[in-house]
């Protein structure tokens, strides 16, 4: 082999084995760009491995995306809305196949309210931003109470 044709073996190699990582980790990081304003703003969020830790994911963005609207931050306020919904779209790949359906059209209304949250707070709109921030606490909790099993319900 010549030399040239070593080099083009050994990058065709090296990108070959770039192009098809092992996913060897128990978490993924998906990341998103979802910018509507043409900001090109990318948003990347850990989803957890487990349905529980999903939740506890979500719950600790609620508590970061109300204070950072409290605190009239509304420029982040967008990150913690998109944060948990992509938190929810991973919630029907974890839950059973009764629950599916709900989750998936809950994730279709959070995806909806967090794209209203990003708007509001992109207008500096604050007001619009605190109803938009009391909708999507609504909507998690309503779903958290759906998806609960029949058994933790009574």
């Amino acid at each position: 082999m010549d030399r040239i044709t070593l080099i083009a073996a050994g990058v065709s190699a090296l990108i070959a084995s770039a192009a098809n990582p092992t996913l060897t980790q128990t978490e993924t990081t998906k990341p998103v760009v979802t910018a509507e304003d043409g900001s090109g703003h990318s948003h990347f969020t850990k989803i957890p491995a487990t349905l529980p830790d999903i939740w506890i994911a979500i719950h600790k963005q609620e508590v970061e995306l109300a204070a950072t609207v409290e605190q009239k931050d509304l420029g982040e306020a967008h990150d913690h809305a998109f944060a948990i919904r992509d938190l929810v779209k991973a919630l029907p790949g974890k839950v059973d196949a009764d629950n599916k359906a709900k989750a998936e059209q809950a994730a279709k209304e959070i995806a909806k309210i967090a794209a209203d949250i990003d708007k509001t707070a992109a207008a500096k709109a604050q007001k619009a931003t605190e109803a938009n921030v009391k909708k999507l606490k609504t909507a998690v909790a309503a779903l958290e109470t759906q998806l609960k099993p029949v058994e933790a319900k009574k």
